[in-house]
């Protein structure tokens, strides 16, 4: 870690003055890499190496030697190289030894876009498989592009499919005219915030979200569409910095429940890490657990002797609290839970025999290096067992603060529960840009679904807010809006579909619930709770293999193997609908359900001020 720096820096462009600092003032910097000296610092940054592919969007190899430190700058090489008779397109980037949890996250880079064939992006993910459990892209960039992707990922979900892409937007890009780019995000435990520029870009609704992830500075080459007669080239990192600040009463321990393990295999519980008898110790899905689905176990047919730890970097010193729900069978068994290298004097307390959830309570333990490991371990022998479950630490609550509980991730019952959801606290807005939003090809799904939201328009047109609908076929879906104030549901593909239209239903600056319902051949449209239009007998249904779309009418970008791409200038004209513009407005409250709403459970009123 380098000497922190001055938690306000300058810089002028294209843009004009740019302030790079955190969005409040209760953040501390307590992490700084400005990329001085000669070579990259191998105790807190490793190589990204080896291929990576992406179905037939990206082809490359990443190498150490690609990576070097000169005039205050992580420079990523990106270049042509013979390598056993094959050209190969190569490049690299770093990952960061250290974890960062909720804060503010800024990088200044340099991104090469000289040429076609460059993916550069600065993102957090964990480094290892029992560390990667989501991702956010502060921002992915295709070389020569004017749109950059604000992503949030997250792969914890027991539902059939996975659980859908959060966030996923893509936000055109103006970058100055040195190159230079000034980008940043925000977690926090409400989602994730994105900033260009200083300036909010976007943001992801995705509460209690709780995790330690490595950050990624990297340049892919060998994307489709590669110009080889641009390279060698390079994308710059001129420093990384990672602000946080208090969140009293909020959990800051990852997988505190165990439930992170839903989907995987249940062994090594995620985020945690076993040393001893590590056989001994597995995440176990309970009946009676204390909280969700799962516990931590410790047991095994011999004597065992095991501990899972989880160690917490860069959190602010001060007063925390640690609180575990427990229980254990044995006399001859021994547990504890303890505090340890926290900059103090470790703390613990014993786990208690008992059949029944006991809470133990740690309280005033004294961080005063920014980290802190939390260990459960035990013994005992066969026949002997304990079980942990809800573990958290946190700062002390306010006062007449309570603590938040813990949630549990990934779980949807589909038949009462969107599958996807956004807008939910902040609208949307669209301003007739090409920004908009990717949903997952699992969104609006089967032979029945629902597509529920709250669009406000300043002026009436003839626009598509929201799609799911490939070329040809008879699947897909969309709801399309008219300049005469329509609202119409498209059932099918945008060559073969029917259209359920509620005629002059719309009114400019005035908020409208619109729902639309595909039930096995029947169509139903709502708004304002009330069904304006209705068909049967369809031929059509919304199963389709084609992502999502909301916001930009216009075709000008396309998906390869879930990756967006701009398509070249004469397919965006084939695919470009010239009456139709991109959607200006406010979208809030979007929900997509896969199954069909009855009529009670249709939203009725609007959630604008």
């Amino acid at each position: 870690m380098k000497n922190p720096v001055p938690p306000l820096v300058v810089f002028s462009g294209l843009l004009g003055t740019v302030l790079a600092a955190p969005p409040t003032p209760d953040y501390e910097l307590l992490y700084a890499e400005e990329f001085e000296g000669t070579r990259v610092n191998e105790a807190d940054w490793t190589f990204r190496e080896g291929r990576r592919t992406v179905g037939s969007y990206v082809n490359g190899l990443n190498f150490a030697r690609n990576v070097s430190v000169s005039e205050g700058s992580l420079r990523v090489a990106v270049r042509q190289e013979m390598i056993d008779g094959v050209v190969e397109h190569t490049g690299g980037g770093v990952i960061s030894t250290h974890r960062f949890g909720f804060g503010y996250y800024e990088c200044r880079s340099k991104p090469f876009m000289a040429g076609r064939g460059v993916h550069s992006a600065f993102w957090q993910r964990g480094a290892g498989e029992n560390n990667s459990f989501f991702e956010i892209d502060s921002y992915e960039l295709d070389s020569t592009e004017t749109i950059a992707t604000n992503n949030l990922y997250v792969d914890l979900s027991p539902v059939k499919g996975g659980l859908p892409w959060p966030h996923r937007a893509h936000v055109p890009l103006k970058l100055p005219a040195d190159g230079w780019w000034v980008d940043a995000y925000e977690y926090t435990p409400e989602g994730v915030i994105f900033y260009d520029h200083g300036v909010k870009v976007a943001e992801a609704e995705f509460p209690d979200l709780i995790g330690q992830q490595n950050i990624w500075l990297t340049a892919l080459n060998g994307v489709r569409g590669i110009e080889a007669d641009k390279q060698p080239g390079e994308s710059l990192f001129d420093y990384f910095r990672y602000y946080a600040k208090d969140y009293p009463g909020m959990n800051l321990l990852p997988n505190g429940s165990f439930e992170y393990n839903v989907g995987k295999p249940l062994t090594a519980p995620i985020a945690w890490k076993e040393t001893g008898d590590v056989d001994a110790s597995i995440v176990a899905a309970s009946g009676t657990a204390s909280h969700g689905d799962h516990v931590l176990r410790h047991a095994a047919d011999r004597p065992w002797r095991v501990t899972t730890s989880q160690k917490l970097e860069f959190i602010r010193n001060g007063e925390y609290e640690l609180l575990a729900r427990v229980r254990r069978k044995g006399r001859e068994a021994e547990g504890r839970i303890t505090v340890t290298g926290a900059g103090s004097e470790p703390q613990s307390v014993v786990v208690p025999v008992s059949a029944q959830w006991q809470l133990l309570h740690l309280k005033k333990v004294l961080v005063a290096n920014h980290c802190a490991t939390i260990e459960v371990s035990s013994s005992g022998s066969a026949g002997d067992w304990l079980e942990v479950d809800d573990i958290q630490f946190m700062k002390p609550p306010l006062p007449n603060q309570a603590r938040r509980p813990s949630r549990v991730l990934g779980k949807v019952d589909e038949s009462r529960e969107p599958r996807w959801q956004i807008g939910q606290r902040v609208p949307l807005t669209f301003v007739g840009d090409d920004r908009f939003y990717f949903f997952s090809r699992n969104v609006g799904h089967g032979d029945a679904a629902t597509v529920a939201l709250e669009l406000t328009v300043p002026s009436l047109t003839d626009t598509i807010p929201i799609s799911r609908q490939p070329r040809e076929g008879t699947g897909g879906w969309a709801l399309r809006l008219s300049a005469s104030g329509d609202v119409a549901f498209c059932v099918g593909s945008k060559e073969t579909n029917r259209e359920i239209v509620a005629r002059g239903v719309l009114r400019p600056n005035t908020p409208a619930r619109v729902a639309a319902v595909f039930d096995r051949g029947t169509a139903r449209l709502y708004v304002d709770g009330v069904l304006r239009a209705s068909a049967t007998g369809l031929q059509v249904t919304p199963t389709s293999g084609e992502v999502g779309r909301l916001g930009a009418s216009q075709n000008a970008y396309q998906v390869a193997d879930d990756i967006m791409l701009a398509t070249s200038e004469g397919e965006a004209r084939r695919a470009a609908t010239p009456r139709l513009r991109n959607f200006v407005g406010l979208v809030r409250d979007l929900r997509i359900y896969n199954c069909a709403l009855e009529d009670e459970r249709i939203p009725v009123g609007t959630t604008s001020p």
